[in-house]
């Protein structure tokens, strides 16, 4: 299969570790598509981590009282001032409904400032729940490739 000429970053903010599973996860699926990707966390970064991407993936767990990560505020702050427009976008939150007004809170945030901030919402913020039973990992990868891969699939045969 011949790769996808398409600049996919996936920016992970976590904790635990456990949106980082997850963001692999994703990336094996699109790699799959031939989908070529690059896995980063996002300590340390500031909005010119995007410059180079066409797609931005965001993977990012909810922390505390629905706060972002403490290795993604930086870029979360950093975007706020930023042009996205250039950008589309996918969000992969994971949260618990057992704290129902909480739930996926950081996912929701980062989905919100893209779009505010001009990019393009590929397909529409996915919210994985602790307390389902499901794997958040294996949630990550049947969405990549079942929901995100055909999406993608599709703007690069339009392009084309």
């Amino acid at each position: 299969m011949s790769s996808i000429k398409l600049q996919v970053g996936i920016f992970v903010a976590t904790m635990t570790g456990l949106a980082d599973i997850c963001a692999e996860e994703i990336e094996t699926a699109l790699g799959r598509a031939g989908i070529t990707c690059t896995r980063t966390l996002m300590d340390g970064l500031t909005a010119t981590a995007f410059a180079s991407y066409d797609l931005i993936i965001i993977v990012s767990s909810t922390y505390g009282h629905g706060e972002i990560p403490d290795n993604g505020q930086a870029l979360f702050d950093s975007l706020s001032r930023a042009d996205l427009s250039a950008r589309q976008f996918a969000v992969f939150g994971l949260g618990d409904m057992t704290y129902a007004s909480t739930f996926c809170a950081a996912g929701e945030n980062w989905d919100h400032l893209l779009a505010s901030n001009g990019a393009t919402r590929l397909v529409e913020l996915m919210r994985h729940d602790a307390s389902s039973g499901t794997l958040a990992e294996d949630v990550a990868g049947e969405w990549a490739s079942q929901t995100l891969v055909p999406q993608l699939l599709e703007v690069v045969a339009v392009k084309q």
